[in-house]
């Protein structure tokens, strides 16, 4: 995925996609938080960024195999036992990390709307799961629909400092999805030797009962200067 010339620092987070595309989008996560009963993830600002391309309402992805989100990993709290106290013993072996990862390219189903549907995979680090464990896979991934929060203090508002005339952007863009099933964990060390003890941690598999995303939000909206119209 290159980035266009003169366009780097157009709007914060902006990744240039493919000549296919007529228009580049950009969402920065400003905060938020995955959770999957007693397995909570906070999102940072700026630890999770979804950009690509749009073209008649269809997302196209950069062609660098992320699908098109970019995620950084984040601390677990509570670490491998739930209990900060008792982690922070174990030092590095005692600290869990995590990140979203995408398994497909995202459906809009409603731009204006900020409806978007989002295939994923959590990728969980510690010294004892090694670095193949996931929670979700590209056959079963979380499919996660997220939408608009209602309410006077999530109405988004127009970003008009930093950026050009050219770009649209958008603030306080509030979304969550609940209710999606998170399936077991897999890969948790030496041929899924700590699956189990990951599970019981995360509270996995959940059908649905105890998982939300939510995430605040900022969006960006710009003609792409390399669009050729094929």
């Amino acid at each position: 995925m290159s980035t266009l010339p003169g366009a780097k620092g157009a709007f914060p987070g902006f990744v240039a996609t493919t000549p296919r595309a007529q228009h580049c989008l950009t969402v920065l996560i400003r905060g938020g938080e995955f959770r999957s009963g007693d397995f909570v993830v906070p999102i940072s600002d700026g630890g999770l960024k979804i950009s690509g391309g749009v073209t008649d309402g269809k997302f196209i992805p950069p062609s660098d195999g992320s699908h098109g989100i970019y995620g950084e990993f984040l601390e677990v709290p509570g670490g491998v036992t739930g209990l900060n106290a008792v982690s922070r013993v174990l030092g590095t072996m005692g600290a869990v990390t995590s990140r979203v990862e995408a398994v497909k390219p995202l459906v809009i189903n409603d731009l204006m709307a900020f409806d978007l549907t989002l295939f994923l995979r959590v990728h969980v680090h510690n010294p004892f799961v090694g670095g193949d464990c996931y929670i979700g896979t590209h056959a079963k991934p979380l499919i996660v629909r997220m939408q608009r929060i209602d309410g006077a203090e999530n109405i988004p508002g127009l970003i008009r400092k930093g950026i050009p005339s050219s770009v649209i952007g958008i603030s306080n863009v509030n979304v969550a999805a609940t209710g999606f099933p998170v399936p077991s964990v897999s890969g948790a060390g030496p041929m899924g030797a700590f699956n189990t003890v990951v599970n019981l941690r995360a509270s996995l598999p959940n059908a649905g009962t105890t998982s939300k995303l939510s995430v605040r939000t900022e969006a960006f909206l710009a003609q792409n200067p390399d669009f050729t119209g094929d």
